[in-house]
C-alpha cells in the first residue's frame, strides 16, 4: 500500500515539475509583432525545452477603394501569387476578399496551428479556423478573409500573416501542446 502511495506522490511531483518548467522557461514560440514585414514568404524555426516551433510568414496587402453603389460595376483586383496573401483591390462598405491556405500534416506527430495577422491590415483579417490541432496525416483548408466596413478608409494597407506550427519534441508531451 505504501509503495503505491509513494509512486503516486512521485508521479504528481514529476507532473508539477513539468508544469512549472513549461510556464517558467522562456518560450521561443511566443508571438511578437514583427519589426519589419517580410517581402516574400519566409520560414523561421526555433525551439525550447519541450517544443519545436516553425513560423511561416506571408506578406499581405490590399488596396481599399471607395465603394460607389451608383456606378455600374466596381473594379476589383485579384492576385494569385502563391507566396503572398495579397487581397488585390477591395471596395470598402462591407465587401470582402478571400484567400486560402491548405495545410497538411506529413509529420509523425500532431501539430498545434495558430494564425496571426500584423500591420494595419490586421483588424480586417479573420480566419475560418484558428488555434487548433492538426493531426498526423490530416489536411485542412483555411480561409483567410479580409472584410471592410463603411468606416474603412480607402488606401493601401499592408502587414503580415503568420502561421505558427508547434510540435512536441517528445511524444510524452503531446498533451501539453494545448497548454502553451
Amino acid at each position: 500500500m505504501k509503495r503505491k502511495s509513494s509512486r503516486k506522490s512521485l508521479l504528481l511531483v514529476f507532473i508539477l515539475l513539468i508544469a512549472v518548467l513549461i510556464f517558467v522557461f522562456p518560450k521561443s514560440g511566443v508571438k511578437q509583432e514583427p519589426k519589419e514585414f517580410v517581402k516574400n514568404m519566409t520560414t523561421q524555426s526555433s525551439e525550447d525545452l519541450f517544443f519545436v516551433y516553425q513560423t511561416i510568414r506571408y506578406p499581405s496587402n490590399v488596396e481599399i477603394i471607395q465603394f460607389r453603389p451608383e456606378e455600374q460595376g466596381t473594379t476589383i483586383g485579384l492576385v494569385v501569387d502563391p507566396w503572398n496573401l495579397n487581397f488585390g483591390i477591395v471596395p470598402n462598405g462591407g465587401n470582402a476578399g478571400r484567400r486560402f491556405l491548405v495545410l497538411t500534416n506529413l509529420q509523425d506527430n500532431d501539430a498545434k496551428i495558430e494564425f496571426d495577422a500584423y500591420g494595419n491590415i490586421s483588424s480586417m483579417v479573420s480566419f475560418s479556423k484558428n488555434n487548433f490541432i492538426l493531426h498526423k496525416g490530416e489536411e485542412v483548408k483555411i480561409d483567410i478573409i479580409l472584410t471592410t466596413t463603411d468606416l474603412t478608409q480607402p488606401g493601401n494597407y499592408t502587414g503580415e500573416i503568420d502561421v505558427i506550427i508547434k510540435r512536441s519534441k517528445y511524444n510524452l508531451f503531446n498533451i501539453l501542446q494545448v497548454l502553451k
